[in-house]
């Protein structure tokens, strides 16, 4: 069973080597404004990347996103950088307790499978209400739902009736 109920406290995420991060609750407007994020550095990186193509310029270490296998897995981690970085707020674990700020977050997020099991928990809460939403059947209630049976109204008959005349 699962429970609507909405996170609305700051609460800890267990990862690997140790770590503990203390988040803020995920909300749909934090996941876009991520996502948005993550698009506009993808979008950054290719626009270097095709200026320094033009200059005849090495990459030096800018993927290649014209790959779309690797482009796709430099977007989910700019996703994944923006989300620490917007909802980490605390840590235990990490030697010589370094300062919560965007660069030691994203060196953390950045361990593999640190990253990628912060996005899993982050984000369970709403894969569980959309796997719950998802099973449920066809709704009785709806006038297109075959659940309902085919006698939701009766026909309205193949009687004739002469038009009124305008009067």
């Amino acid at each position: 069973m699962i429970s609507l109920k909405q996170q609305t406290k700051p609460y800890d995420i267990d990862l690997p080597y140790g770590v503990t991060v203390t988040v803020k609750p995920l909300t749909t407007a934090s996941m876009a404004a991520a996502q948005a994020a993550a698009r506009r550095r993808v979008e950054a990186v290719e626009s270097q990347a095709r200026d320094r193509k033009e200059s005849g310029l090495p990459l030096d270490g800018l993927p290649d996103l014209d790959n779309e296998g690797e482009r796709d897995g430099f977007l989910q981690c700019q996703v994944v950088y923006e989300l620490a970085a917007r909802h980490v707020t605390a840590w235990t674990g990490i030697e010589d307790d370094p300062p919560v700020n965007r660069d030691n977050i994203i060196a953390v997020m950045d361990l593999y499978p640190v990253g990628e099991q912060f996005l899993q928990k982050l984000t369970l809460q709403q894969m569980l209400l959309n796997a719950a939403k998802n099973a449920s059947g066809l709704s009785a209630s709806g006038t297109s739902s075959q659940a309902e049976g085919p006698d939701t109204a009766k026909d309205a008959g193949t009687k004739a009736r002469p038009a009124r005349k305008a009067g």
